[in-house]
């Protein structure tokens, strides 16, 4: 096999964290006014300051996950309807590990964090909790959820439903759509593999 020339080269596709902002700000900012709400409207549904709010459409803040699945719940959208689509049309995408951007699940001291691995109609996100981290509370969202543990143990209440206990190796799927809920379980840290899909 030939030796890949430079201009084979895998170039990065990733934008700057600032693009991402500013596209994620502009989609907040006109999804609300499609829906006729001031931003203190928005803001106090949402559960988040005015001001928060306004850095968020400014692309001057970035929402935690939890704030996201808020603002777009109030929105009437999927959280991933506001995320920005990726602008290249190659139909392969790679994450590194080094290049991975890790931020809080909640705008709360000691959270986990969680960062994107993919997006599009079947995304797929991981989360790291380390011991005593907060793990947020019940959540929704669109299309098919699936849990992975790849690390540690934790316990997957869905409501209504019932409770799972999942370790390393373990994984369970269901509607992102039944109110749901991670704990941890044990002092171990916790790597877990986020799977959805939607009917996009």
């Amino acid at each position: 096999m030939p030796a890949r020339s430079p201009s084979d080269a895998a170039r990065p596709s990733a934008p700057p964290d600032a693009l991402i902002g500013a596209s994620l700000g502009r989609a907040i900012r006109e999804a609300r006014t499609r829906k006729k709400l001031s931003m203190r409207a928005l803001a106090s549904a949402a559960e988040i300051s005015q001001p928060f709010l306004s850095q968020i459409e400014s692309g001057g803040a970035m929402p935690s996950l939890i704030t996201l699945y808020r603002i777009a719940k109030v929105l009437g959208i999927s959280p991933s309807a506001l995320l920005p689509a990726e602008p290249e049309v190659d139909p392969i995408h790679v994450s590194r590990r080094e290049q991975a951007h890790w931020v809080p699940i909640a705008e709360v001291e000691n959270a986990a964090t969680t960062r994107v691995v993919h997006s599009g109609a079947a995304s797929m996100q991981e989360y790291r909790v380390e011991p005593g981290q907060y793990m947020g509370d019940w959540y929704e969202s669109d299309g098919e959820v699936t849990v992975y543990v790849v690390d540690g143990e934790i316990t997957v209440d869905i409501e209504g439903r019932g409770s799972w206990e999942l370790g390393p190796g373990d994984a369970v799927t269901y509607p992102g759509a039944l109110r749901n809920r991670w704990t941890a379980r044990g002092e171990a840290p916790i790597r877990i593999i986020l799977a959805y899909a939607t009917d996009a």
